[in-house]
């Protein structure tokens, strides 16, 4: 599973874009506005004191009108002389009049209302207008004057925004989000891995196995999710030990007729003959039934061996059960290629009847003649390829080919549970069995297996 699948990212990812989306929301509505308030507040503060110091020099000079002078632009840097051109010009007047656009004498407006004239303003002020504050004030001297204030936000919410995201402040916010959404993930997944671990466990056979105190003993619902975990461990085990009991029972009560049947049948064979068909029809029968409850038995008692073994080398090993399988088929040609030669810690019967199984399955399947390769290699893990080039089988085959008592279409020997014992056997080893069609044709059994733990 790629990392970014895992339920654990998507977790953390979700919590920590909600919190960021949230908190840039927060800034960007509750923010601004109070940025702007407190522009306003500024604003009329300074507009307040603007307009009392004008008003002192206005009635100190008399009728005269004061005449604000506009902001300069600032002089050009002797160390660079004058300007390249004229679009530099123009660059450098733009920013300094964005940077002098809190210049309070160009949003005050002044008027006295007794002689009903400008006291002070510019021309271009825009009087009457949705963000203009008006207030009247009174002088030391008893007039009274009417002040206008603009107070129109021209700084855009996005740059209060953008400031606010830099700002040491909400850097510490995200961390803390991340810190929460951490350990809000391995809150909800870290019971989830171990349920995984445990089911995992159940699956290789490890019937025993229950979950983690600690975890059932959790009040929330993945604390009820442990304990059904554990009732349905309880109930598959106690299914399956009934289970394998009741093939084992079964087979060790067919084995005493059968026996009492071969007798019979060897007796009707010395008073008949040799030659008569129903005599040799029915000791053959006795023979097939004989071989089917030994399938039977050694499907049930897979369960109950151990995996683990000494260490063994592959290459000797194969190569005797290639030469038992050539001299029980003489008419199939065998190829063993050994690429890199594994040691393995396993069972050594479990492997060996695993690998005769395959090799018999892949006999009884093929026509006469045909060819069956084995390739053994070592990566991370040894695998051994036994490849027929038979007919192969179809897509919905492959998925059946190892339940117990699948025969497909074919009419030839068998009870369809060698490949079901080789797929038991190997899991019980630690390792896996995939069937697969090969591109070139014919069926081939690719088989993992753990490396012994001393390479």
């Amino acid at each position: 599973m790629k990392w970014y699948k895992r339920l654990f990212w998507k977790v953390f990812a979700s919590i920590w874009a909600v919190s960021f989306i949230v908190l840039l929301a927060t800034i960007f509505f509750v923010g601004a506005v109070a940025e702007q308030d407190r522009f306003k507040e500024v604003v009329t503060a300074k507009a307040q004191g603007y307009a009392e110091v004008m008003v002192e020099k206005y009635e100190r000079k008399g009728f005269q009108t004061l005449l604000p002078r506009p902001p300069r632009p600032p002089k050009p840097d002797d160390s660079r002389g004058r300007y390249e051109h004229d679009k530099h010009k123009k660059e450098k007047r733009d920013d300094f009049r964005r940077s002098v656009w809190l210049n309070i004498s160009e949003r005050v407006f002044i008027t006295d209302l007794k002689q009903k004239k400008k006291v002070i303003g510019f021309n271009h002020f825009r009087r009457g207008s949705d963000s203009t504050y008006i207030f009247n004030m009174n002088s030391d001297s008893g007039n009274a004057y009417q002040v206008e204030v603009d107070l129109n936000w021209e700084a855009s919410p996005f740059t209060h925004v953008f400031a606010t995201i830099i700002s040491v402040q909400m850097v510490l916010i995200l961390l803390i989000a991340s810190a929460g959404a951490l350990l809000v993930s391995m809150i909800i997944t870290r019971p989830l891995n171990l349920l995984r671990e445990h089911s995992q466990a159940i699956y290789r056979g490890e019937l025993e196995r229950r979950t983690d105190k600690k975890l059932r003993k959790r009040g929330d619902e993945l604390g009820e999710l442990a304990r059904d975990f554990d009732r349905m461990a309880d109930y598959v085990q106690q299914t399956i030990t009934s289970h394998q009991r009741l093939m084992q029972d079964v087979s060790h009560e067919l084995r005493a007729p059968l026996a009492r049947l071969q007798a019979a049948a060897g007796i009707a064979e010395q008073r008949m003959g040799e030659d008569d068909k129903a005599v040799q029809r029915i000791i053959r029968e006795c023979q097939r039934l004989d071989q089917l409850i030994g399938e039977i038995l050694s499907l049930s008692r897979l369960e109950q061996m151990e995996g683990l073994g000494e260490n063994v080398w592959l290459y000797p090993l194969l190569q005797e059960w290639v030469d038992d399988a050539h001299f029980a088929y003489p008419k199939r040609s065998f190829h063993l290629n050994m690429k890199s030669d594994c040691e393995v810690g396993v069972n050594v019967k479990l492997l060996e009847r695993a690998i005769n199984n395959i090799l018999g399955n892949a006999c009884k399947h093929t026509p006469e003649g045909t060819q069956i390769d084995l390739t053994v290699d070592k990566a991370d893990q040894c695998v051994v390829c036994i490849r027929d080039h038979g007919p192969g089988v179809t897509e919905a085959q492959l998925t059946q080919l190892c339940n117990p008592f699948y025969r497909g279409q074919s009419q030839t020997e068998g009870y369809g549970l060698g490949l079901s014992i080789a797929q038991r056997a190997i899991e019980r080893l630690g390792g896996t069995l995939v069937l697969q069609n090969h591109p070139e044709g014919g069926l081939e059994a690719i088989i993992r297996l753990p490396c012994a733990r001393n390479q």
